[in-house]
């Protein structure tokens, strides 16, 4: 088993937010095998991946009782579950903080869908 370190442990940060996902595989990529470090980007519900572009915002993959998943290995995550999320750009942390309420919907995205989303909770803006 390759072994996830929590982004939490190697940055002392807390995730700038948590949605509930459900993996839902786009035709192009039905063969892909999500699991927990994937680098997939996020997608606003609503935009158009062409002109509004996507956002590097990685998610970490919650077990049933709230904690990282740990094991790393391709294909070994639940289809539904939560997810914390971490905005990598220092600079579009606010931008994002703006953008995101709990209830906001988007994708994550990796040359085609990976899953749909739902923000249900929004970690306080580190000032």
């Amino acid at each position: 088993m390759k072994e996830h370190i929590p982004y939490e442990e190697k940055s002392g940060e807390q995730p700038d937010f948590i949605v509930e996902y459900e993996i839902d595989l786009a035709e192009e990529i039905k063969n892909a095998k999500p699991g927990q470090g994937m680098r997939v980007d996020f997608l606003y519900d609503g935009d158009d991946p062409q002109v509004e572009g996507t956002h590097m915002i990685w998610p970490e993959i919650l077990d049933a009782n709230g904690h990282v998943i740990r094991d790393a290995t391709p294909g070994n995550i639940p289809k539904r579950g939560y997810a914390n999320m971490w905005v990598l750009s220092e600079e579009r942390r606010e931008y994002h903080h703006k953008r995101l309420k709990v209830g906001t919907r988007g994708t994550w995205w990796r040359g085609g869908r990976i899953a749909y989303v739902t923000v249900v909770q929004i970690n306080p803006f580190p000032c």
